[in-house]
């Protein structure tokens, strides 16, 4: 039996004889140069006749497709997606057999339409060498929304024209935490192109997020005027939620997310894009003379509901653009206020009704926590949210990830799960377990770091000692801070 991540939907053993692969080519396909180069250079074997055949088969779905070896190596798909995976899946049939094929047939298709990953290269600039290197770890595990999420308190990472201190002043902060290192870095729109790009020769979407209108203070220590109350202020250089966000009462405020969402749709033209939307303290919106009247203007009862109708403006623009557009989920009562065709990215267990949602649970699915929190076990055994779910997502958050290699150890093995999640509907820990040790192994082959078993499900003590280790980040988060600096804003609100 061979094991294969993610597990295929069906698998058909033909017979026990073996084929000796000695030479590989590839017939006429639908695939990029660069997909075509990527499994040459892997199978690492001289070029001869033509033996892997592909045939259009109209039949199958878009990323389906169907696999048999032997003598010729048959894939049937539709598109250009379809021979991809065919592809990865004959990959790990090389790598296991040793070049010395079983027969198969192979059918397969994903169970969920979004199977996706978040960088987040706000709070650590990763440079487009290594968003290519989290490209190539997506491609082997069958992903296809590549997330990146561009905009943050702690630096803005795109080029935007029409405001150049966005990435002049916004790109950059003095320190991080309480080290005295300068950090920043951004993608210039080539840089953006190159990545899109690069993305789409694997079949990768590229879903961008601006986070508004909270997680904004480098946009604000950029152009001052986008807060409620203006004052010169740093991009922020410790984590935490800050209370500077943008203010919604402004049509200018308005102006500048639209100004640059149009720059947005230049670089990005996939159709998933995300608009941010947790972690919005109301306490400027609240004292705000802008926002005040614009909940009077509007009859809006209260700053959630200012929120809400925020959010709509954003989506509707959005959508107008021929943008599918998800927000993070967050605990409110009336999150019905929220159209029903802005998405979620569903990080609780919260009810979405009718809405369509990704699952980037934080029980199975936030990468950037310690194993002792969510342990393999836990993202193998997690069941995707019922509902309208398009599928999940591997979340992988920055603040204590600052480098490709931390980035490998804290995604790796977990993603393998979500990937076969994603793909196949259904994981557990029985049955990935069984395959842990080929899996390393295929890890390795691909120069990719990871977590070894025993911190991967880490014992008791160890478990509790990574979370000690980890809520040391509550003494950055600056709560003394913000309290003080919301005794100023009252005061120059009184004025």
């Amino acid at each position: 039996m061979m094991n294969l991540i993610p597990q295929p939907q069906k698998i058909n053993y033909i017979s026990n004889k073996k084929v000796k692969l000695t030479q590989i080519a590839l017939g006429d396909n639908l695939l990029s140069k660069r997909a075509q180069e990527d499994f040459l250079s892997y199978c690492s074997l001289p070029s001869g006749d033509k033996n892997v055949i592909f045939e259009c088969d109209v039949s199958l779905e878009e990323e389906e497709y169907f696999l048999k070896t032997g003598e010729q190596i048959l894939i049937k798909a539709s598109s250009a997606a379809g021979q991809l995976y065919a592809l990865q899946t004959l990959k790990q049939i090389i790598f296991q057999s040793n070049y010395a094929l079983p027969i198969v047939e192979i059918s397969d298709k994903p169970a969920h339409k979004v199977r996706g990953f978040m960088l987040d290269v706000g709070r650590y600039f990763y440079s487009v060498s290594d968003v290519k290197k989290i490209i190539n770890r997506m491609l082997i595990h069958k992903l296809n929304v590549f997330h990146i999420h561009l905009t943050e308190d702690q630096g803005w990472r795109v080029e935007i024209s029409k405001y150049p201190l966005l990435t002049e002043i916004g790109s950059q902060r003095r320190k991080t935490n309480f080290n005295n290192k300068p950090h920043g870095g951004f993608y210039t729109k080539q840089d953006i192109k190159e990545i899109v790009d690069y993305a789409h020769d694997f079949c990768i979407k590229v879903m961008p997020e601006f986070d508004i209108p909270g997680h904004s203070r480098a946009a604000i220590a950029a152009y001052n005027e986008l807060t409620c109350f203006p004052r010169a202020l740093p991009v922020a250089d410790h984590w935490g939620v800050k209370h500077d966000v943008l203010c919604v009462g402004k049509d200018s405020t308005m102006k500048f997310v639209y100004d640059v969402l149009d720059e947005f749709f230049e670089m990005f033209p996939d159709e998933y894009y995300h608009i941010g939307g947790d972690e919005v303290p109301k306490h400027r919106w609240n004292l705000c003379p802008h926002c005040q009247a614009k909940q009077r203007e509007l009859g809006i009862s209260d700053s959630d509901n200012l929120q809400f109708w925020f959010m709509n403006q954003v989506k509707n623009y959005c959508k107008a653009h021929g943008k599918q557009v998800f927000m993070w989920s967050w605990e409110l009562d009336n999150d019905k206020a929220i159209d029903t065709d802005l998405g979620f990215t569903k990080c609780g267990e919260m009810e979405t009704g009718d809405r369509p949602f990704i699952d980037t649970s934080t029980s199975a699915c936030y990468i950037d926590l310690p194993y002792g929190y969510i342990s393999l076990k836990d993202s193998a055994n997690h069941k995707i949210f019922a509902g309208n779910a398009l599928g999940i997502e591997a979340a992988l958050w920055t603040e204590y990830v600052p480098n490709m290699k931390k980035a490998d150890l804290m995604s790796f093995p977990r993603t393998g799960c979500i990937s076969e999640n994603g793909w196949n509907g259904d994981c557990s820990w029985e049955s990935f377990s069984q395959k842990l040790n080929f899996y390393y192994s295929y890890l390795d082959k691909n120069n990719i770091g990871y977590a070894k078993t025993n911190m991967a499900n880490p014992n008791m003590l160890r478990a509790k000692l990574s979370i000690l280790w980890f809520e040391r980040r509550q003494l950055t988060w600056q709560g003394l801070t913000n309290i003080f600096d919301d005794k100023k804003i009252e005061k120059i609100a009184k004025k």
